[in-house]
């Protein structure tokens, strides 16, 4: 099977995806994916900029750039404010004949969309097309649009991807919230953990330099992500180390943040390459999951809830709906720096806890959220073209009812 996977972002970023993860297994499984990824662009997007230069592809992964005129690019060399929705939708409208064309020379079998610019694909290509909705892209827009910018591109927004939920031939959707709101047969097809390299990262790096408690968080600095609760809190706890794994637009405001606290217990790494950032997690003994309290954080399904679940490590986490649902009985729940600081010194004081809490959630990992089981279950969806059968949604639910129960 040949998969085609425009990419509105660069595949050598920091950021590790859930499409790095499905279509790497998928390579590994036998099948040809070509990854098309977007120009360089001046955005502080953790996954705008190549990072990695030194990774090996996977036998049958190849990587190549969307095409786009000179003077679109130089537009997206310029640091514009409030410009990433702008450029990614350039990107998109500029690339769709490229695509077209290459669906045809390469004769591909299944087109994989993420992104609602990218709806115009699902008319212009003559192959199985799928929509993966991974989040709640209607929200994050308007998160992201300007308050001029929302008059009439919200209804605009919401009709699109009605519109890609209807006409892709196969849809998938990353969480239980995401598909209570389809009226239509859906995969629910949630991230994982890929147990195998978590299983080899080590921590020594960061226990050789610090000694005490450290707690942290990895992932993109962006504004799905509560940092004012994670610094309150850090202010509460002087006497833990808060590691911050990282980039992204609000990295600025973190430091600034972290001045006017006058917080000397906080540490903040960057962007690091995937292996460096979990060896970090490795040498956490509690991760955190700080999000806000809307739309796109309670419709999400956070990849690193399960690559800390896959490291054993017991999670503080926000109350949201979907985390709430796989973090049932394991994972601590908080929503204010007193609550969330709380759970932290329960977790650091009780070590039985912490440990039951880490091999609950590794047991869950091991059962349904890895992406081996995963991407077998994408690969049936995308080989026989039909949405798999309730039975397999059914056995999940029943598979995390029982983990659940157990603890």
């Amino acid at each position: 099977m040949k998969i085609l996977f425009p990419y509105l972002a660069r595949w050598r970023s920091a950021n590790r995806s859930r499409y790095h993860q499905l279509l790497t297994h998928l390579c590994e499984f036998g099948h040809q994916v070509h990854v098309l990824t977007a120009p360089p662009m001046a955005l502080n997007d953790i996954s705008a900029n190549d990072l990695i230069t030194d990774d090996a592809l996977p036998q049958g992964l190849t990587i190549s750039e969307l095409e786009a005129p000179q003077a679109l690019r130089s537009f997206w060399r310029m640091p514009v404010r409030r410009s990433k929705l702008l450029k990614k939708g350039l990107v998109s409208i500029t690339s769709l004949n490229q695509i077209r064309r290459f669906v045809d020379k390469e004769q591909i079998d299944v087109l994989l969309l993420y992104n609602l610019p990218q709806a115009p694909l699902l008319h212009l290509v003559d192959c199985h097309t799928h929509f993966d909705l991974a989040d709640d892209l209607v929200a994050m827009m308007e998160v992201e649009l300007g308050v001029i910018a929302k008059m009439g591109m919200m209804t605009a927004a919401n009709v699109v991807q009605n519109h890609m939920l209807a006409n892709a031939a196969t849809v998938t959707v990353a969480s239980s919230v995401l598909e209570e709101q389809i009226d239509r047969r859906v995969l629910m097809l949630p991230n994982g953990a890929d147990i195998g390299e978590l299983d080899q990262v080590d921590d020594s790096a960061w226990r050789e330099q610090r000694n005490g408690p450290t707690v942290g968080f990895v992932g993109a600095f962006e504004y799905w992500v509560n940092f004012e609760l994670v610094l309150k809190t850090a202010q509460r706890l002087p006497h833990v180390t808060f590691l911050l794994v990282g980039g992204g637009r609000r990295l600025a405001d973190i430091k600034r943040m972290i001045a006017d606290l006058d917080l000397d217990n906080v540490v903040l790494t960057g962007a690091k390459p995937y292996r460096e950032a979990m060896s970090y997690v490795a040498g956490m003994d509690v991760c955190l999951l700080p999000f806000t309290k809307d739309a796109v954080s309670d419709g999400s399904c956070p990849l690193k809830l399960f690559e800390y679940a896959a490291l054993r490590k017991p999670i503080v986490s926000t109350f949201t709906r979907e985390v709430a649902r796989i973090g049932q009985g394991w994972i601590s729940f908080a929503d204010d720096e007193a609550d969330f600081a709380a759970a932290i010194e329960s977790l650091l004081a009780d070590h039985r806890a912490a440990t039951h809490a880490g091999e609950a959630g590794r047991a869950m990992v091991e059962q349904l959220y890895n992406w081996q089981n995963l991407t077998r279950q994408f690969e049936e969806l995308l080989v026989k073209r039909t949405v798999p059968s309730f039975e397999l949604a059914h056995a999940r639910r029943s598979v995390l009812e029982a983990l659940n129960s157990n603890l």
